[in-house]
């Protein structure tokens, strides 16, 4: 994966911490050879003082100025991965406080372990210089996506791939904007057999 830092704060990868979190990713034990053993924890901590910084509060209800997708076809994965990718980037600085709070709005299209993940996930860092120049606007983005072909696998009944070339632009309701961005947006989508709504497990993004 190529780029995945942006300009409001959280990573590419951020996005996908509940993907990866569900994959796997992450665990030491994975891909070691029969009988390798770990090196053992550490009896201390480096620096003792150190305390994890609490996590940043969750936004509040509401519709971000941009919208929501509507209308959208739960029995077509094109339709579903679609409202995935836009809402996932419809930010509003008067309801959200990071980036997870418009992922947290996409837990509807994704399956049921995958939405648990990406509702709880719970941010430490704040937003960088972009958020906070967005939010001193009272800014949003507005969203597009566009349909972008990979060498992807055929869909199956049961099994789909979907990528879109997402495009996000902040503006102010004070009549500001702000610099356009594109993001490259990949979405795995299941069902369990045909005729069954289809449901995000897993998305990963770059630029």
């Amino acid at each position: 994966m190529s780029e995945t830092r942006d300009r409001w704060g959280w990573s590419g990868a951020g996005v996908l911490c509940a993907a990866l979190v569900l994959t796997g990713c992450g665990s030491d034990q994975h891909g070691k050879a029969k009988g390798e053993q770990s090196p053992p924890a550490p009896t201390a901590r480096p620096n003792a003082a150190y305390s994890e910084p609490p996590p940043l509060p969750s936004g509040v209800p509401g519709t971000p100025e941009a919208g929501v997708p509507t209308h959208v076809d739960e029995h077509d994965a094109t339709s579903v991965a679609r409202a995935i990718a836009v809402t996932t980037w419809t930010f509003d600085t008067k309801i959200d406080t990071t980036a997870a709070d418009a992922q947290r709005r996409t837990a509807g299209w994704l399956t049921v372990g995958y939405a648990k993940t990406v509702s709880a996930a719970q941010p430490v860092a704040a937003p960088d210089a972009s958020w906070t120049t967005m939010a001193d606007h009272h800014g949003y983005t507005r969203v597009t996506a566009r349909r972008a072909h990979d060498t992807a696998p055929d869909d199956t009944p049961t099994e789909a791939y979907r990528q879109f070339e997402v495009t996000v632009t902040p503006r102010g309701r004070d009549g500001w904007k702000g610099p356009a961005e594109t993001w490259v947006e990949w979405i795995h989508l299941v069902r369990s057999r045909t005729g069954e709504p289809w449901k995000a497990d897993n998305m990963r993004v770059a630029r």
